[in-house]
């Protein structure tokens, strides 16, 4: 990468991309590019931060995916009017943690509980486990600046952790856990549901009504085996899907 000419300065993780697209996106969440504005163009973009427009174009496209910019061809990207809800592109697979700050607020996680058991005969199914293998089953609370905005069941085969760290999961990121274990999801299979349960979560300030979108997901590594299963239930109004219209 060639040094940036501005004070732009892209954490080295991820591809340059990857890096462009983040950093976009967190200007968007600031107000620093605000609703319905004009992006500074491609060739701006690539001299501001150092890359090619080839890149650019790529980061460009990552957050027009995700609902973020409206890309209009002969015009340039603008910046797209969704309001303030955190919101994600339904085909994205990034961690909620990720998805929150990269809109601009405070995310948090709050471990409710860790259980190591047998896995039930459905777990055992969905995961290729064997007949009486160990999972971990973690309930925890997502925030954002201290608000919950869902409530994620995740159950992961209990091999992939030596005991001394097993105790630990599900404390943040369970992606950040599952790559420190040299286990990466990169893909996951997902049903939508409407549910209305006033059971789901818990503290004061779950929702009242127990209205939830469920995002029901089997994530799976390279080779398409079974990573962990996952049921995260979004409070209604605190966390917005988009869908990304093809041409």
């Amino acid at each position: 990468m060639t040094s940036p000419t501005s004070d732009r300065r892209l954490r080295p993780t991820g591809t340059l991309a990857q890096q462009v697209s983040d950093d976009v996106r967190k200007r968007i969440g600031s107000g620093e590019f605000a609703a319905n504005e004009r992006l500074p163009s491609e060739t701006a973009l690539a001299a501001e931060y150092g890359v090619s427009r080839v890149t650019v174009r790529t980061a460009l496209r990552t957050l027009e995916s995700q609902g973020l910019i409206d890309v209009r061809h002969g015009s340039g990207s603008f910046v797209a009017g969704f309001g303030t809800q955190i919101r994600a592109g339904i085909q994205e697979l990034r961690s909620m943690s990720e998805t929150i700050r990269a809109m601009g607020h405070t995310p948090g996680m709050q471990r409710h509980s860790l259980t190591h058991r047998r896995a039930t005969p459905e777990e055992e199914e969905l995961l290729r486990l064997a007949s009486g293998e160990a999972v971990l089953h973690i309930e925890r609370m997502v925030l954002a600046d201290r608000r919950p905005v869902a409530f994620s069941y995740d159950t992961v085969p209990a091999r992939f952790f030596p005991p001394e760290r097993a105790e630990h999961v599900g404390e943040a990121s369970l992606f950040d856990d599952l790559d420190a274990a040299g286990i990466h999801p990169v893909r996951a299979s997902a049903e939508i549901h409407a549910v209305v349960d006033p059971t789901i979560g818990w503290g004061s300030n779950r929702p009242k009504q127990g209205l939830y979108i469920l995002l029901d997901q089997l994530h799976v590594d390279r080779q398409s085996t079974p990573v962990f299963f996952s049921k995260t239930y979004f409070a209604e109004g605190r966390f917005q899907f988009v869908v990304l219209r093809t041409r």
